[in-house]
Parts: C-alpha cells; sequence; structure tokens
C-alpha cells in the first residue's frame, strides 16, 4: 500500500493580479480565483488518485478550515486517516499573474502529542514489506526530526520506500535514515552541499556525492532542461521533459513524483518509471489543476530517458 503523510496541508486563497503590479501599502484589486486544497503530500495522493494508483493520505487538521480540509479529502479518497492539531489549519493567500507569484503561509499548527503516538502505531501495524511512504512538505511547528524518527521507528524496519520532499533540518536530519529517493532542484543540491553549481558536469558530481550522504536515490530537476537521476549503484540518467504550454508550475513536482510512484509500484523499468515520473509533471505544468490520467498517457512517450554513467 502507499501512504502519504501531510502534517502542514492548507487552503489556498488565490488572487490573481493579471498584468497589474502588486502595490505594497496600497489597494489592489485582484480578480479572485477561489479556493483550493494545498499541501504537498495530499497533492502526490491526488495526482496518484488520478493516475489510477490506490493510496491513503494521513493528513494533520485542525479547526474550521481543518473541517473543510476534511470534507475535500472525504469526497477524494475513500480511505483516509486525520490527526488532530492543537489549532486550526492554515489559510494561504497566493497572489499571482505573469509578473507577480507573492505568498502569505503562515506557520502551520502544532499536531497533539497524542496524535504523533497514533500515527506512528498506525504505521507500525499497517506497514509490510515494500510499501511505500511518502513524507512530504514541511512540518511546521512539529520537532525537526518527525521524519527521522518516522523512516527509524516504522519505515526502515520493514523496507518501505522512503520518498522525502522537504527542506532544511528536516530533510538532512533524515539523510542518516537513507530515504529512498529525494528530488532537490540544481540551485537546492547546491545549497546542500555547500557549494555553487553552474556546469551540468559539476551538477552530475553533485548528484552523486549526495547519494554519497545517505538518499539511495536522487532526482535533480533542472527545468527546461529537464531532471537527472541518480540510483545508488552510481548509475546516471538523463530525462527530457514533455513539451506543452505550461499553465502553472503549481504541483507539477509533486505530480512528478506521484509518476515515480505509479512506475515503481507497477514494477516497471527505471527507463518507463522515469517517463511515468516527467510525464505526470508535464501534465500538471499543462493544466490549470493536477493533470489528468489522459494527458500523462499521451505525454509518455515524449520523454526522452539516457543512461549517461
Amino acid at each position: 500500500m502507499i501512504y502519504s503523510l501531510t502534517i502542514a496541508p492548507c487552503i489556498d486563497y488565490n488572487l490573481n493580479l493579471e498584468d497589474k503590479e502588486l502595490r505594497v501599502g496600497g489597494v489592489n484589486r485582484p480578480k479572485a480565483e477561489g479556493f483550493s486544497l494545498g499541501g504537498k503530500g495530499i497533492t502526490v495522493s491526488r495526482m496518484l488518485r488520478n493516475l489510477h494508483v490506490d493510496n491513503i493520505p494521513i493528513v494533520a487538521v485542525g479547526g474550521k478550515i481543518g473541517r473543510d480540509i476534511k470534507t475535500i479529502v472525504n469526497r477524494e479518497f475513500a480511505h483516509h486517516v486525520y490527526l488532530q492539531t492543537e489549532s486550526n489549519s492554515r489559510l494561504n493567500v497566493m497572489i499571482t499573474g505573469p509578473h507577480q507569484d507573492t505568498r502569505f503561509d503562515p506557520s502551520a499548527p502544532k499536531v497533539k502529542d497524542k496524535e504523533i503516538e497514533k500515527l506512528l502505531t498506525y504505521l507500525k501495524r499497517r506497514l509490510r514489506w515494500h510499501d511505500i511512504v511518502i513524507l512530504s512538505g514541511s512540518l511546521g511547528q512539529e520537532d525537526k526530526h518527525l521524519y527521522t524518527r518516522i523512516m527509524q521507528e516504522c519505515c526502515n524496519p520493514v523496507d518501505a520506500y522512503v520518498f522525502l520532499d522537504t527542506v532544511d533540518e528536516a530533510l538532512t536530519n533524515a539523510f542518516c535514515q537513507k530515504p529512498f529517493m529525494i528530488k532537490p532542484n540544481d540551485e537546492e543540491l547546491g545549497d546542500l552541499l555547500g557549494k555553487k553549481l553552474t556546469t551540468d558536469e559539476e551538477i552530475i558530481a553533485g548528484g552523486e556525492e549526495l547519494v554519497h550522504r545517505g538518499p539511495r536515490t536522487v532526482m535533480v530537476t533542472l527545468g527546461r532542461r529537464g531532471a537527472y537521476y541518480f540510483t545508488e549503484d552510481e548509475h546516471v540518467y538523463h530525462c527530457s521533459n514533455a513539451t506543452g504550454k505550461q499553465i502553472s508550475a503549481v504541483g507539477a513536482g509533486d505530480s512528478s513524483i506521484a509518476g515515480f510512484i505509479k512506475g515503481l509500484s507497477e514494477g516497471k523499468s527505471i527507463e518507463e518509471t522515469l517517463q511515468y515520473s516527467m510525464a505526470a509533471g508535464g501534465a500538471t505544468a499543462f493544466s490549470p489543476h493536477l493533470g489528468t490520467y489522459r494527458l500523462w498517457k499521451k505525454l509518455v512517450p515524449q520523454i526522452k530517458v539516457t543512461k549517461i554513467k
């Protein structure tokens, strides 16, 4: 089975400035584009559902906004788990437009201590050999070792595949537990290694170095230039992007994780799995919301995967 954990979900309120500039300290009249569910883990789960892959989201919620989050999750998933937070879930405000991407993201509320224990007990009882666990997104006010603890106590004893997509201490603290995959972009890769990486040769060397620091595999995204994938047996692959008109990059990275998981769960070759991953990211980038199965399937043949080492 596949499980995703979202400690810091939110409801996003999107305001589109269109071609106007943001006036700080003045009155702005954006176009209100409504509310949507946010949070990296739940986004991966929703894209998996679009790709016809069963999974169980585990979501931390609290207060009225938490009830709104539950309404969406209940509608889309037959099975789910909720963790209660100490206060109201987040409402994020996004101001977007051709010349603007400004976000107001308050810190997520803390999950109640007894709910963290409930989470650990649930995973210990449910996880089986080679199940997949997605630990994705910020940890809000939680201990920055929480993902590390989940991996050590719940995932590694059954050799579960852990997809870890977070930042800062929550990410680096968990390297010792050898997550199956992390997914920095080229700039984030340089930050993790403490040096600037500008050429493809430097990025390849950096990806190989990062694998030696703990993660079993690393995918480094390069924007329009595709991605590199580094395996634990020291192979390196380059993946092209799908071609199409980008509408929004929101959720594309999470969608690429979902595509990879689809390939992994179906026992596909590494080349096919990487095609699935890049096509899923493209399907979302070319859509107003998450990509559809139909578009994903159309994009898969476009992806070229080349083994370069």
